[in-house]
């Protein structure tokens, strides 16, 4: 038996942390923003404003939506800061 392989317990936290929660949105979920946010080259997204989820990052700590009104744009937003309009089917 090898030193790192003794050295696992079921106390170890690495287990846990490789099996991460389902993301509260996926994929080609439609979205509004509950807040302003900003688009990666700075434009401003107003509150209200709906999107597509085109990635989802960490598991759900974050989320690609990509705007075409009232501004063309990508933005990374927080799962806090959205709301979804319309799930993805299937």
């Amino acid at each position: 038996m090898s030193a790192r392989s003794r050295n696992i317990s079921h106390d170890d936290p690495w287990p846990r942390q490789r099996s991460a929660p389902p993301a509260a949105f996926r994929e080609l979920d439609r979205v509004r923003t509950l807040e302003v946010v900003s688009g990666e080259d700075g434009e401003t997204v107003p509150a209200g404003s709906e999107g597509t989820i085109v990635a989802v990052w960490n598991g759900g700590a974050a989320f690609d939506v990509e705007f075409v009104r009232p501004v063309e744009t990508l933005a990374a937003i927080a799962p806090e800061a959205l709301q979804r309009v319309e799930p993805t089917d299937g």
